[in-house]
């Protein structure tokens, strides 16, 4: 769109998780199964902290067993940090009209009935709060190709809590650039690297994707879960053209848990490729099911589990990729 601030106004089509598609009434589809409250789950196993940050927001780290392992046989793990109740935060940006205000806001002590004068702009997109499945598929490609990691540059769009930026300082990269629009939510990813001793790889900074600045030089491009709409579908799909257009392209993964109506951008992204190059390889998506995924219930109190199926493209990581 020509108003950058239009991917924000997707109040309709952003009903991201089970419980949030189950409140507006809206049905699943089979990618979503096995949806249950977590109160005795495998996540009861991980010890959760409560902290704040500011002195004042209250926030909860989350466990995220990616289903890799190393050397030892361990299974990898993340420890990120969330919003302890991101419901009020969400109900308040659904409640409240777009305006034409000029930054995101940090999304503090922000409820319903907060006033008539807040706004969608000053809220920040409040969806980035929480852990997403998209990021356990991503951190996977990322380890999995570990060699190709080391000593690399990562960058993250649309970083969110900082599960796949972690697991690339884990992978072994130099530096990870995790960038978001929403200063709380960049607040919660630096105070979860900071407690995985990993604040001196992963620096997190504010980035547009609807801006025209391009994107910082980097090795490795990450998206995950950041296909709310088709707005952003649409600009993502850009971004990755901008990358391929490079003379030595970053490696790319993208991956995509919620897969909603309008947000598969590869058919035009394709066919800008195939326009400067008519034997250019189409990119596809590779699917696959996340089994007994633990995430904040977002609208409710308490965790759910359950298994989603989700879609990658990824580029420049050898036969785990597209490439020919």
């Amino acid at each position: 769109p020509k108003d950058h601030k239009q991917h924000l106004d997707y109040k309709d089509n952003c009903m991201m998780h089970p419980l949030l598609r189950k409140r507006k009434n809206y049905l699943f589809g089979k990618r979503l199964t096995s949806i249950k409250s977590s109160s005795s789950s495998s996540q009861q196993k991980y010890k959760r902290e409560r902290a704040k940050i500011n002195g004042r927001i209250p926030i909860l780290s989350r466990t995220v067993p990616l289903g890799v392992f190393n050397e030892e046989e361990e299974e990898l793990k993340t420890i990120v940090w969330e919003m302890e109740d991101p419901s009020d935060l969400i109900e308040a940006w659904w409640s409240t009209p777009q305006s034409l205000g000029t930054s995101a806001g940090f999304g503090c002590g922000i409820s319903p009935s907060s006033g008539p004068n807040l706004s969608r702009e000053k809220i920040g997109d409040p969806f980035g709060v929480v852990m997403w499945p998209g990021s356990i598929l991503a951190s996977q490609q990322l380890w999995k190709n570990r060699e190709l990691v080391k000593d690399k540059v990562v960058l993250v769009l649309g970083a969110g809590v900082g599960v796949e930026a972690q697991a690339a300082a884990m992978a072994g990269a130099k530096k990870v650039i995790a960038t978001d629009i929403n200063k709380l939510t960049l607040r919660l990813l630096k105070f979860g690297a900071e407690k995985m001793g990993l604040d001196g790889i992963i620096e997190g900074t504010v980035f547009d994707l609807f801006s025209s600045d391009p994107l910082p030089k980097c090795d490795i491009v990450v998206a995950a879960d950041v296909l709310y709409n088709e707005y952003l579908a649409t600009q993502i799909g850009l971004r990755c053209h901008e990358i391929l257009s490079l003379k030595n392209p970053p490696s790319l993964v993208v991956t995509d848990s919620q897969r909603f109506h309008g947000t598969d951008f590869l058919q035009a992204l394709n066919e800008r490729l195939r326009s400067k190059d008519g034997k250019v390889k189409p990119l596809e998506w590779k699917e696959c099911t996340l089994e007994q995924v633990t995430s904040s219930g977002v609208l409710v109190k308490e965790d759910q589990t359950y298994d989603v199926k989700t879609r990658m493209v990824s580029i420049g990581w050898g036969d785990s990729s597209n490439d020919d």
